[in-house]
């Protein structure tokens, strides 16, 4: 009879210990956020609309939840997935020139959002359109996506493509417009 004892205090203890966990387990589970929701994509554009033809900047701006971190464009490890700005195959705007945080780096300074080879918080993709010559005044809405992976200090969660639209305005030539988004593209003349 003695034997038995110590056995079934055995096993209620490895009980518990497993409640523990799943319980641990399940905490933690209902804490990790649903990729799409961990960035929001904000485009920007520094005015508030260009004449057909025009060469312009624009922005994509990622804002990363707290806690959480994208791995940069240009990551050196081979596993791990970059982050990527994907444009439309077809569009009538062309993007000569995407400049991703990592590549403003100069030796001495450090990029807001980029620590080591990842992005958090706020960081700002940088591209440079232009309009085609016979662009009719009015919108041109284009189709975009960012391919990224959403990780955190345990666990990276499925890459996703993010889409999202950007948003163009077209004006006749010799029409008025306002600078816009001063925080991203500076005060003109500036």
């Amino acid at each position: 009879m003695r034997t038995r004892r110590p056995i079934r205090i055995l096993s209620a203890i490895i009980l518990v210990i497993a409640a523990a966990a799943v319980t641990t387990m399940a905490a933690d589970a209902q804490e990790i956020a649903r990729p799409g929701d961990v960035v929001s994509i904000t485009p920007a554009l520094p005015k508030t609309g260009f004449e057909p033809g025009a060469t312009f900047q624009a922005a994509i701006v990622l804002d990363i939840m707290e806690g959480y971190h994208l791995n940069g464009h240009a990551t050196s490890d081979p596993t791990l997935i970059p982050t990527q700005l994907k444009l439309p195959k077809e569009s009538p705007v062309t993007w000569p020139y995407v400049r991703y945080p990592e590549d403003q780096v100069k030796p001495g300074e450090t990029i807001p959002g980029l620590h080591d080879e990842q992005y958090h918080n706020q960081v700002i993709i940088r591209l440079v359109g232009r309009l085609p010559d016979d662009a009719a005044p009015g919108e041109i809405k284009l189709d975009m996506k960012v391919y990224y992976q959403t990780c955190n200090e345990s666990l990276c969660l499925m890459p996703i493509d993010k889409p999202f639209e950007f948003v163009i305005p077209v004006v006749a030539p010799g029409t008025e417009v306002k600078s816009i988004n001063e925080h991203i593209f500076g005060k003109p003349g500036g």
